[in-house]
């Protein structure tokens, strides 16, 4: 049995797969809107025509049409085919990239028009554990304080501002080895299909 896997909340830079074990059997990239999704679902289906046992999706923050894309294509899938969904949030896949190395990390991902989005982490036997909720932080706005706490830095696009220039974590692994890994930890029941929701981020008060 085989888990799918959708993570379309990069715009331009998604990625549906297919794995088992926390092994990844196929992916496909998602380069465009829901129409990009539908062409990729179903060429990986093709490619690797397993029985999926269970759906996990990235449920943001990151593109607002490329979070709901991706959570609709999830929704519809495992409501046709009765397999539970699974969330995950999109800033614990970036962290699922690194090895866990003790303490905290902090998370960056762009936001577009120069902003940014964090999200604090700490290291567990598990891996990593979300500390609070994703923050969205404007162009030209100061860092929260937490954030400048944190020990370890976790940037893959390299945006950190000044002020952040603290001992960097090294990747272990590719987005899609990540998913593969989170979809093994995805167990049970799931989210009721009516509760499935998009994280949008918390924004982070205008600057003084």
């Amino acid at each position: 049995m085989a888990e799918l896997v959708l993570d379309t909340s990069v715009r331009g830079a998604g990625l549906v797969l297919l794995s088992e074990g926390g092994a990844v059997l196929e992916s496909r990239s998602v380069t465009g809107g829901a129409g990009s999704v539908q062409e990729s679902l179903r060429d990986l289906l093709e490619a690797v025509p397993a029985p999926v046992s269970s759906v996990l999706v990235a449920r943001g923050p990151g593109s607002y049409l490329g979070v709901r894309s991706g959570l609709a294509w999830g929704l519809g899938f495992c409501q046709g085919r009765g397999v539970p969904i699974h969330l995950v949030g999109s800033l614990r896949v970036v962290a699922e990239t690194v090895d866990p190395a003790g303490g905290q990390a902090l998370v960056l991902r762009s936001a577009g028009r120069g902003g940014l989005l964090g999200q604090l982490f700490s290291a567990s036997d598990a891996g990593w554990t979300a500390v609070g909720p994703s923050q969205l932080l404007g162009a030209g706005q100061d860092l929260p304080p937490s954030w400048l706490g944190a020990p370890g830095l976790i940037d893959p696009e390299g945006i950190a501002p000044g002020g952040l220039s603290r001992r960097g974590l090294v990747r272990a692994r590719g987005l899609d080895q990540a998913l593969a890994r989170l979809a093994t930890t995805a167990a049970g029941p799931g989210v009721p299909y009516d509760q499935v929701s998009a994280d949008y981020a918390v924004r982070v008060g205008a600057q003084r």
